[in-house]
């Protein structure tokens, strides 16, 4: 049985201009959070028509769901892939280490399951060191990286995005979301991890003008190069 607590990040990588479309399939199966960005593939001619993608230009979807939900997803798009759904790539997920509680709410109330409604973070244990993502709306980076820093993260790397969920979380929640995003991903020790994450959700969580979305998972294997 899963664990309906448990949360996680479903990540997708599909070919060009089908993104939108896809992001819209997963709010109709009770996964409304989703951020797309885009990619370009490094894989060779061969191996692209191999695994039946056409072009190396990718749209990279991020979305988070209970593990429940994670579950009734995979089947559903296993049921439908060669249906309806019509998509080239992959798309696979990982345990969520942390995540706002207001955000697990969200994605919890959505599919008819419970969550903690504070305002802090949902913590669980994990490995040495984390990765940490941070949506926020655009123009806000440079203070979420402040106030990161100033909790302990040495540094991050920024990826533009859009939101590209459900527009009903604006309606039903009380949430400002721009479609203009910016991830930030920022790679800590674990020991330092719920710090920042506590106090990025404190002086820009969702319901401020940054609008930071957060969460983390556990690296297995981190190699520094050079």
């Amino acid at each position: 049985m899963p664990d309906k607590n448990s949360m996680n990040l479903i990540i997708t990588i599909i070919e060009r201009g089908q993104g939108k479309a896809l992001s819209r399939y997963f709010a109709d199966n009770q996964v409304p959070v989703t951020f797309q960005c885009m990619g370009r593939g490094t894989a060779s001619s061969e191996l692209l028509d191999i695994l039946g993608l056409g072009t190396a230009e990718r749209d990279i979807l991020f979305s988070s769901a209970s593990e429940a939900g994670t579950e009734r997803l995979m089947a559903r798009l296993d049921e439908e892939s060669q249906g309806s759904i019509h998509a080239n790539g992959i798309i696979f997920s990982l345990s969520l280490t942390a995540i706002n509680n207001i955000l697990a709410t969200v994605l919890l109330n959505t599919a008819g399951e419970t969550a903690n409604r504070n305002g802090g973070t949902h913590m669980a244990q994990t490995t040495e060191n984390s990765l940490i993502l941070v949506a926020v709306n655009q123009g806000h980076t440079d203070d979420v990286m402040d106030t990161a820093r100033g909790a302990g993260a040495r540094g991050g790397t920024i990826i533009r995005a859009r939101w590209a969920g459900s527009e009903d979380i604006n309606q039903f929640y009380g949430i400002s979301l721009q479609s203009e995003k910016e991830i930030i991903a920022i790679v800590t020790p674990t020991q330092t991890r719920n710090a920042i994450m506590e106090m990025i959700n404190k002086k820009h969580g969702l319901k401020t003008e940054a609008g930071a979305v957060q969460c983390s998972v556990a690296i297995d294997h981190m190699l520094r190069l050079g």
